[in-house]
């Protein structure tokens, strides 16, 4: 995989309701509900931090992809799922922004090339974890719980994709060049959790009423992804 898109291909880790586990893309979310066959009931990466980033990754997906109208037709996507075609169809405006590597817009990462910045330094790959000791720590011999070496020195690309997601979502402070992530340190997440992934996802997203009264802009357009990008 020399690249990866983060709409289009399968990179997400998941289990089914039948313990199998398998990799979906996010518009095969509903795989298995519609159909009646094996449905998806969680994301299984087997880190309970990506798990939490990934699912929260879906979520707000769906939430601007998907924005119902009103809470009718939110509870009409409840009871009555879109199938994998349709999620397919309403997710592809968004790929744009959803390349791990190359150029353009990449996901979870800075638009402008490293080099140009004079303060910027080439981080280990591991430190995308949070757990993992770095800086003053390892400076001061402070690492007790997880010890330097012990962290992995390698990761595929999904599992960068879902570092990378988790790290913006949930990161501490670390000091200069590592900030925490939008929502402050140590933030903390509530979800409502259904019997599916899809439930999970759905009974987590907002119609639009309800999302303009939250964020105080009832008079802002839909979210697109030319204004996003």
């Amino acid at each position: 995989m020399s690249n990866l898109n983060l709409i289009h291909d399968a990179w997400l880790p998941v289990q089914r309701a039948s313990g199998a586990t398998c990799w979906i893309a996010p518009h095969q979310l509903t795989d298995g509900l519609v159909s009646g066959g094996d449905p998806i009931v969680g994301i299984a990466s087997g880190r309970p931090d990506f798990d939490g980033a990934l699912t929260e990754l879906l979520i707000g997906l769906a939430q601007v992809a998907l924005l119902p109208a009103s809470d009718d037709d939110w509870y009409d996507m409840l009871t009555a799922p879109p199938s994998p075609e349709v999620l397919r169809a309403r997710f592809e405006p968004w790929a744009v922004g959803f390349d791990l590597l190359g150029d353009g817009p990449r996901f979870m990462q800075d638009l402008e090339p490293l080099d140009t910045n004079p303060r910027s330094k080439v981080s280990p790959l591991k430190e995308l974890l949070v757990e993992v000791p770095a800086g003053n720590t390892l400076k001061l011999n402070k690492d007790h719980f997880v010890k330097r070496d012990d962290a992995i020195e390698g990761l595929s690309l999904p599992a960068a994709a879902a570092a990378l997601m988790m790290l913006q979502t949930y990161a501490p402070s670390g000091g200069s060049g590592h900030r925490t992530s939008l929502r402050g340190g140590g933030p903390l997440t509530t979800l409502l959790l259904g019997e599916s992934l899809w439930q999970t996802v759905w009974l987590n997203v907002l119609s639009a009423p309800q999302y303009a009264l939250l964020h105080g802009g009832v008079a802002l357009p839909t979210p697109t992804p030319e204004a996003v990008l």
